[in-house]
């Protein structure tokens, strides 16, 4: 019997994340305009959720709503908070009164990135505003709602509005500009349709709490930038390695992100793409 999700922030993450669930029945929604048949809703209004929720009576839902660009909020942390922390408290106590399960993205941003290689159990240490507004959405997860997965991740890959950190590398090694990669941040991020993948697996698994949702490796932020080169034909001369100490930013970023996977492959079926096949995979939407 096909289930009730509301897929809510349906953007880059959430649109691929439709395709997966294409066999049940899906409402979408969007902050600021009604597309492919979504719902508006800023989910920091507390009546609208209950009004959206009321409406579809969802099952499943999956929170991939969030604000990311970590400079903008470290200058304004009310919105962080607002979007990222609080308001996800609306999203699980409306979940919770209509007994739906609580699927909520989060990152592996919250770690301060001294030692990487992060399992489920080791304790959060932000040091952003944006990780410390992600780490107060967990917990108002926690808090409110009783049947919920926590993901942590980090994901890439091809956005039709050119946005994020792939399409950026990409456009800029397609246009011959010369691009900095950091040698020194490390990371295991996931495709973003075999992400998508792995969170319908977890959906439906007997699982609550909090999972990593991971690449099986870790690699550099320069040496992603030179695999993107290798995949895509294009010139790796343009990649110069660089610090992220060196950075212009007034946003404090951590280093080593890298997550353990070993618990999520308890509860999913799909096959982790290698960086490799991930990136060969983009090509299919480029």
């Amino acid at each position: 019997m096909p289930e009730r999700v509301l897929i809510v922030g349906a953007g880059f993450l959430g649109s691929y994340l439709s395709q997966e669930f294409k066999d049940h029945i899906i409402m979408q929604t969007n902050l600021t305009k009604i597309q492919n048949d979504s719902y508006m809703l800023n989910i920091s209004d507390r009546k609208k959720v209950i009004e959206c929720f009321n409406k579809f009576k969802p099952t499943i839902v999956i929170n991939c709503a969030a604000k990311t660009n970590v400079d903008f909020l470290e200058k304004n942390p009310s919105i962080a908070y607002s979007i990222n922390g609080e308001s996800v408290r609306n999203i699980a106590i409306a979940a919770e009164n209509h007994n739906a399960r609580f699927i909520h993205i989060s990152s592996d941003g919250i770690f301060d990135g001294i030692e990487g290689n992060y399992v489920e159990e080791d304790k959060p240490n932000p040091i952003n505003v944006y990780a410390r507004s992600k780490l107060i959405g967990e917990e108002n997860v926690v808090t409110n709602c009783t049947n919920h997965i926590i993901v942590r991740t980090n994901f890439y890959g091809y956005n039709p509005q050119q946005k994020f950190l792939f399409n950026n590398i990409l456009s800029k090694l397609k246009n011959g500009e010369q691009i900095i990669g950091f040698d020194d941040v490390i990371f295991t991020p996931l495709e973003v349709s075999n992400l998508s993948q792995l969170i319908l697996d977890i959906t439906f698994s007997q699982y609550n709490g909090i999972l990593n949702l991971s690449s099986n490796e870790s690699i550099s932020k320069y040496k992603f930038c030179c695999k993107i080169a290798e995949v895509f034909d294009l010139d790796s001369n343009l990649i110069k390695k660089g610090s992220v100490e060196d950075m212009k930013s007034i946003t404090k970023r951590p280093k080593n992100t890298s997550l353990i996977n070993l618990k999520s492959k308890q509860f999913t079926k799909s096959k982790i793409l290698s960086f490799d096949e991930g990136l060969s995979k983009t090509q299919d939407f480029v």
